[in-house]
């Protein structure tokens, strides 16, 4: 305990907090009551001051009209200055035929306490004069001040004498024990003995008494705690020592596992790769060689023909089948991360209306079936990071599946309005583009399996499969999304969200 900490003027001292709290509870409840007393007394005075409006009006008036009304002055003086002479009156003023008659006192018009009487004749009831009364609230308020000012003064001194009284007292019985127990508690001297308070033992036991005898009783139960807690450290320490020997020697097995899980894994991966590249090998080399057939056949037909139509007619089909053979290479090509395309600002509805009219134009060519219209809800001028190229090619193939469904349903069901919409929104920081068609729709049993390579629902020779999967893996280059929801036999659409701008990533 320092010495600045020992100082009564201490502010953290709880003798001076209570100094503080008993003078300021104290001199407000003398501030209130003084008040209140200070108050009831004055309205006490007063209201006697007020009673001599009363006694005025019912002793005097009378008296006073009947001596206007004889003239008589001389009675009329002795009766006023017998008036002058109540207390509290400050100014008596009586006029009778514009005539100031008699006239005491300092008036002061400014008081409340200000009233004027008509002396009226008892018959005739007329008026004779007018008599003015002030009385002295003035030296009233300014005697029940200054016995206010003395009261407080008193009733101040008399506080701050309990209050040091008391402060005293608190620091004596109770603030130097409590740092008594401080200084025990902060000091090497609880570790050699009990804590004892230096002030006489008594029989009845204070909060004092009580609060030694729990410190003692928790440094006891304190002491037997840490010898336990020491037990317990060096079980603990034995246990840990074990626990770290066993994990050591199974952390080794472990690495030994691990190495030849890893060399197994590799093993496995080379035998998977292997194996899926003997899969696509064969799953590309089936589709090159369906329409490679048929250029090779017609091809030898065409050298042997001589007819100009059959002519013009085998040309169809060879280049409709080269073209095909031609599909399948480029979507191998953009599977295999062959990409020649460069990121630039493109005009996405622009890109958009391109992709519907390559797709026209390529059907065209092949005789297929073409929609009558397509309804076109694009937002107004929308500017986005994307590799052209490659998203009209990823468009073109959704819009070729859209057209293929319309064109099965037409097929199927005589009655069908094809209908074709493709959208698009900015959504946030992307780019939506919509394509729905109401056409066969897709099973939903295909789920996302639409998107893998070589998966079609449509006839041999019709596609090779790659067509969503060359969108979808587009989508992805460009750090956006490709999804779709479908109900079969009704409707399909696909969302493509695109990010506005963005980074290309390198592997």
């Amino acid at each position: 305990m320092t010495r600045k900490e020992s100082k009564w003027s201490n502010a953290n001292s709880l003798s001076l907090k209570l100094l503080i709290a008993t003078w300021a509870v104290s001199s407000f409840a003398t501030l209130i009551l003084t008040a209140g007393q200070l108050i009831l007394d004055y309205q006490k005075d007063f209201d006697k001051l007020q009673n001599n409006f009363s006694i005025i009006k019912n002793s005097y008036l009378d008296s006073m009209a009947e001596h206007l009304w004889s003239y008589d002055t001389r009675l009329l003086e002795i009766q006023l200055d017998g008036l002058s002479r109540l207390q509290g009156v400050s100014y008596l003023k009586l006029v009778a035929d514009n005539k100031t008659i008699y006239e005491t006192g300092i008036t002061d018009p400014a008081e409340e306490s200000h009233r004027s009487f008509e002396i009226l004749h008892k018959n005739t009831n007329e008026v004779l004069g007018t008599l003015d009364v002030e009385l002295d609230v003035r030296n009233l308020r300014e005697k029940y001040f200054h016995e206010a000012i003395w009261i407080f003064i008193r009733q101040a001194a008399k506080t701050m004498i309990v209050v040091f009284c008391l402060y005293f007292i608190f620091n004596h019985i109770v603030v130097v024990h409590i740092k008594r127990i401080v200084e025990y508690l902060t000091s090497d001297e609880r570790s050699r003995g009990e804590l004892r308070l230096n002030r006489q033992s008594s029989e009845v036991k204070d909060e004092l008494d009580i609060l030694v005898e729990s410190i003692n009783q928790f440094k006891v139960e304190l002491l037997e705690a840490n010898q336990q807690l020491e037990q317990l450290n060096q079980a603990l320490e034995h246990k840990v020592m074990n626990r770290t020997r066993e994990l050591t020697t199974k952390n080794q097995s472990l690495e030994k596992a691990m190495l030849q899980i890893k060399r197994m894994q590799a093993t496995l991966v080379a035998q998977e790769k292997l194996a899926s590249l003997g899969s696509l090998t064969a799953s590309v080399a089936h589709e090159i060689r369906n329409p490679l057939n048929f250029v090779l056949n017609f091809s030898e037909l065409l050298s042997e023909s001589e007819d100009t139509e059959e002519i013009r007619e085998i040309s169809r089909v060879i280049l409709k089948h080269s073209q095909r053979i031609d599909q399948i290479v480029r979507s191998m090509q953009i599977l295999s991360g062959y990409d020649s395309d460069i990121l630039e600002n493109t005009d996405i509805n622009e890109i958009v209306k391109r992709a519907y009219q390559q797709t026209i134009a390529n059907r065209a060519l092949g005789s297929a079936y073409i929609p009558p219209k397509v309804n076109y809800r694009l937002t107004d001028s929308i500017h986005a990071q994307a590799y052209s190229a490659s998203l009209m090619r990823a468009l073109s193939n959704i819009i070729d599946n859209s057209i293929h469904a319309l064109e099965k349903k037409v097929l199927n069901e005589k009655n069908t309005e094809p209908e074709l919409t493709i959208s698009t929104a900015v959504r946030g920081d992307n780019v939506e583009i919509s394509i729905r068609d109401n056409g066969i729709g897709i099973p939903s049993i295909l789920g996302e399996k639409v998107f893998d390579p070589f998966l079609t629902t449509k006839a041999p020779g019709e596609g090779a499969g790659l067509g969503l999967t060359v969108a979808f893996n587009i989508a992805q280059k460009h750090g956006g999304t490709l999804k779709y929801t479908s109900e079969f036999g009704q409707w399909t659409e696909f969302v493509m969200s695109l990010p506005m701008v963005h980074e290309r990533i390198h592997a």
